[in-house]
């Protein structure tokens, strides 16, 4: 979004944060690495970036391979590269971030990081909020270049459903509870036998008309006890091929008998069964009104970027 009434702050902002920034990483003893347009991209900003993507355990586990240091480098490289682009473009389009923006951004970053900053120089603490306003800048560029322009309409999504519909097809859904004897495979058979006889029994107390959610909670090996054995809610496939072929021929209310899996011994009780069926318009439309925009959004994005790619001369000032 362009603040008319901005404009002239915008400048004087972009000024100051490119102007102090370029100053700072020079005094740091380290030139500009790449340049995209007339915005600069410094060895500080690959640094920090990379920061980011350097996996905090890294401290802990010894150092990383020099290959793989500067594998880490060309990505966050290519990061601000990327997000030189947007701020190239927001400068020629007048793009600005609002001041209450920046504030509300930068006091919740002191605060996140007080303890951190209490020893940071006020040149670091400016370079810092000059980073954090690039990152808010390329973010709005790419808001009003791209996200404002994501315009999926129904009639789209429509036609997507009838061309589609095969994909949203609802498998047959389950509801059920199970009773649950583990059986370690480095069982003798001794061992064996004696947890069979016991599951044995559990189905003759289940089958018999016990009831299923207090045997389930006091009897059985599995963690879903603690709720009488449910399992809740899930689709034909989901489970194990045994478990799953014995679902196949129950109805509701109905106990199985004992299923064997590699896991164990299983009593399974069909608390409820839905057939599968085809979804109607109106439940799949806003799965597929998602789908197209996050669709439309990459393929504008991309446009984008390679407009930008195309106006913006990138030179790549230091290997």
């Amino acid at each position: 979004m362009v603040y008319p009434r901005m404009l002239l702050y915008f400048f004087v902002m972009i000024a100051f944060f490119l102007g102090s920034s370029t100053l700072s990483f020079a005094e740091a003893g380290k030139d500009v690495v790449a340049k995209v347009g007339n915005i600069n991209i410094s060895d500080l900003e690959v640094q920090r970036e990379m920061q980011k993507m350097i996996p905090l355990q890294v401290s802990y586990h010894g150092g990383v391979k020099p290959e793989k240091i500067e594998e880490i480098r060309q990505q966050a490289l290519q990061a601000m590269i990327e997000r030189a682009y947007k701020v190239q473009y927001a400068v020629d389009e007048e793009i600005a971030v609002a001041p209450n923006l920046l504030e509300q951004e930068w006091q919740a970053f002191l605060a996140k990081n007080s303890a951190g900053i209490k020893n940071a120089s006020a040149e670091q603490l400016n370079s810092h909020r000059a980073d954090m306003y690039l990152n808010l800048l390329a973010k709005q560029a790419e808001t009003e270049a791209v996200d404002n322009l994501v315009d999926v309409s129904e009639a789209t999504v429509k036609a997507y459903y009838e061309e589609n519909q095969q994909s949203y097809h609802q498998p047959k859904l389950y509801t059920a509870s199970q009773i649950f004897v583990r059986v370690d495979p480095a069982s003798n058979k001794t061992e064996l036998e004696e947890l069979q006889l016991r599951a044995e029994t559990l189905l003759k107390r289940a089958s018999s008309g016990e009831d299923f959610y207090n045997l389930a909670y006091y009897e059985s090996d599995d963690r879903s006890k603690y709720v009488g054995g449910s399992l809740g809610s899930f689709h034909a496939g989901q489970t194990v091929k045994e478990f799953d072929e014995a679902l196949k021929e129950m109805k509701a209310g109905e106990i199985s008998g004992l299923v064997r899996t590699m896991y164990g011994y299983h009593i399974i009780k069909m608390d409820d069964v839905k057939d599968s069926r085809q979804l109607t318009y109106e439940e799949a439309s806003i799965g597929i009104n998602k789908k197209l925009k996050q669709d439309a959004r990459a393929e504008l994005y991309e446009q984008w970027m390679q407009q930008n790619r195309d106006k913006y001369r990138l030179q790549n000032v230091a290997n």
